[in-house]
């Protein structure tokens, strides 16, 4: 719990400290150019399973969502603040004898995300980007050998998350439409809850996503 408490601290005092050099604190809320917005795509996760000596893994496209809250340093520089949700098809392994299934996965996303926009005066402005934050994976899972079956959930868990992105701006007016690519990782091992098999792990680590956006300015 404590060291959740210290990555959530810490995740709030970057996101408002980048909230704040973006959005020209000392300039006043009418002169700063915030924006809100929309984003949605596909992303290709990979989805792990370690236990009893084996490792399996595998990985499938399934959408996801977020909501986006920032604002301009300059014409050349944006920070901005992200709450997603992923949600990875149903997984299932069969080896040996031993069926494992994952289902219900899902993965919370809470991202401060900066990008470096070249060629500012243009309407269309490619950029680069890096990101920081948190991410809390949970699911559930059954587990069937020799004619016994557990049923549980694996436990949830925070941890730090990082990655890097790519795109293009197109602007009309008050309004960004966006569309790039993005790369997002962490070390979460989520282990399963079931008496007997606390030493299987479950992994949603790697996420490669195809995105579009959607951002109004005030």
């Amino acid at each position: 719990m404590k060291k959740i408490t210290s990555l959530l601290t810490a995740l709030a005092v970057s996101a408002v400290s980048s909230f704040a050099l973006a959005t020209g604190w000392d300039d006043g809320w009418s002169d700063n150019d915030i924006f809100v917005g929309l984003e949605g795509g596909y992303a290709k996760t990979k989805v792990k399973l370690d236990g009893s000596g084996s490792s399996v893994d595998d990985s499938d496209n399934t959408g996801f969502f977020g909501l986006r809250l920032g604002g301009f340093m300059d014409d050349e520089a944006r920070v901005y603040f992200t709450a997603g949700y992923l949600k990875p098809k149903d997984a299932q392994w069969i080896s040996n004898g031993v069926d494992f299934k994952v289902h219900d996965i899902k993965q919370l996303n809470l991202l401060v995300s900066a990008d470096y926009l070249f060629m500012p005066d243009w309407d269309v402005q490619p950029f680069i980007g890096l990101t920081l934050g948190a991410t809390e994976t949970k699911a559930s899972g059954s587990f069937t050998s020799g004619g016994k079956s557990v049923e549980d959930s694996f436990k949830k868990k925070w941890g730090f998350a990082y990655g890097a992105q790519a795109g293009v701006i197109y602007q009309i007016d008050n309004i960004d439409l966006e569309a790039g690519v993005k790369y997002l990782t962490n070390g979460i091992s989520n282990h399963f809850q079931g008496q007997g098999l606390e030493d299987t792990k479950l992994k949603v680590n790697d996420s490669c996503q195809a995105y579009v956006a959607a951002s109004i300015h005030f």
